[in-house]
C-alpha cells in the first residue's frame, strides 16, 4: 500500500482502528459477531503486513461495512423479539 494523498490514514493507525474494533466486539458480543470478527481480523493481519494489498483490504472492508450496516437496521428488530420471547417466558 502506497502512502499516496488519497490514503485517509496511515496503516498503522488502521491496524489499531482494527485492534480497537475487535476489543470492543470480544467484550460485548459473542456468537452473532464471529464473521464480522473475523473480516476485521483478516483485515488487521493484511494492514499490518509491510506490503499490504490495497485492494484486498479495500474488499475486506467493503464487506465488514455491508455487514455492520446489516446488523445496525436489525439490531432494534432483534431487541424487539428478545423482549417479546422474554415477556411470555421464552428467554
Amino acid at each position: 500500500m502506497t502512502n499516496d494523498p488519497k490514503s485517509p490514514a496511515p496503516p498503522s493507525d488502521l491496524v489499531d482502528a482494527l485492534a480497537t474494533s475487535l476489543k470492543a466486539i470480544d467484550d460485548d458480543y459473542t456468537e452473532e459477531m464471529r464473521e464480522l470478527r473475523a473480516l476485521f481480523e483478516e483485515a488487521r493481519l493484511e494492514a499490518a503486513k509491510d506490503e499490504p494489498n490495497g485492494q484486498k483490504l479495500k474488499a475486506l472492508l467493503a464487506d465488514a461495512n455491508e455487514m455492520v450496516r446489516t446488523f445496525a437496521g436489525l439490531d432494534p428488530v432483534w431487541q424487539g423479539v428478545q423482549r417479546v420471547a422474554r415477556m411470555v417466558g421464552f428467554l
